[in-house]
């Protein structure tokens, strides 16, 4: 049982931890990229570290062209809200006068963005090479397409490492998938894959 928990738990670190070591080669998720960028985000400071230490140790950065359209959509709207209520989001941002919050946070973090891309090796996984393979990362794991997408670029980039704040990644085999994300997220991802492997080992789910 203790190996079997050493092992669990080797199989989902923190990014944030002093003793944590860079993967050579890992796939990163949207919301990371989001909280590096934009410095009123609440994980801004370990996402923003992460980014200059895969630099500084010249990890390549996998990613989805899916990414980019999730990054802008989701920028965008925090800038929206930062303006409007939420309730209001689906009418204001046809306006234009409603938009200069949201404009001006899009173009930082394209800009932001671009930097990355400039300092951090990095690869691109285009959607086409990875679009047939969604339906059934969402049957079998219950992913939403979006993220059945990320999934799906780490198999097919032949990375082992998967950089996230979303613990749903936890579901994942341990040998499909190492998971990185931040100390504040590591205890709810490290019960989430306990728990997703418990119901396999029971024949409830079984594994892909």
């Amino acid at each position: 049982m203790a190996g079997t928990t050493r092992s669990l738990n080797r199989s989902v670190v923190a990014f944030d931890a002093h003793d944590w070591t860079t993967p050579a080669l890992a796939v990163v998720d949207t919301n990371v990229i989001v909280e590096a960028l934009l410095e009123d985000e609440p994980e801004h400071f370990e996402c923003a570290r992460l980014v200059q230490r895969l630099d500084a140790e010249r990890t390549t950065l996998v990613f989805s062209r899916m990414l980019e359209m999730e990054l802008w959509e989701t920028v965008f709207n925090i800038g929206l809200r930062m303006q409007h209520t939420r309730k209001r989001l689906r009418h204001v941002r046809y306006y234009a006068e409603a938009r200069n919050q949201a404009i001006e946070l899009l173009d930082g973090a394209l800009r932001g963005w671009e930097e990355i891309l400039e300092s951090v090796p990095s690869m691109c996984i285009e959607l086409d090479e990875v679009a047939g393979m969604v339906p059934d990362l969402m049957r079998n794991y219950g992913f939403q397409s979006y993220d059945a997408v990320h999934v799906a670029t780490l198999l097919v980039s032949g990375a082992s490492d998967l950089i996230t704040r979303d613990n749903g990644f936890a579901a994942l085999l341990p040998e499909d998938a190492r998971i990185h994300t931040t100390q504040a997220r590591l205890a709810t991802t490290r019960d989430r894959r306990r728990r997703a492997l418990a119901r396999r080992a029971s024949g409830l789910e079984a594994p892909v």
